[in-house]
């Protein structure tokens, strides 16, 4: 019977939680680059648009969501880092 310790698997999840932070980063860097501006400009300029554009529509989205995640992400990392979380 192989035996992991509370800390080991911490680290591990502290290691996939950092894998997922930067992918979603880089997805923001990437809608940040395309468009020269960030979520909340883009997001305004989105809404006050009178002109249609789907594909904006559709990276809005996409972007939101990242965004959503990334908090997240963040705040489980601040837990993990001041040791506020419960192994169950």
């Amino acid at each position: 019977m192989t035996v992991i310790s509370k800390e080991k698997v911490k680290d591990m999840y502290y290691a996939n939680l950092m894998y997922e932070y930067h992918k979603v980063s880089e997805k923001i860097r990437l809608f940040e680059r395309k468009y020269g501006m960030s979520f909340d400009s883009f997001e305004r300029d989105l809404k006050g648009s009178e002109k249609e554009d789907i594909e904006k529509w559709d990276d809005y989205m996409e972007w939101k969501g990242c965004e959503k995640v990334l908090q997240k992400l963040i705040k489980e990392k601040k837990e993990l880092e001041i040791r506020d979380y419960t192994v169950r």
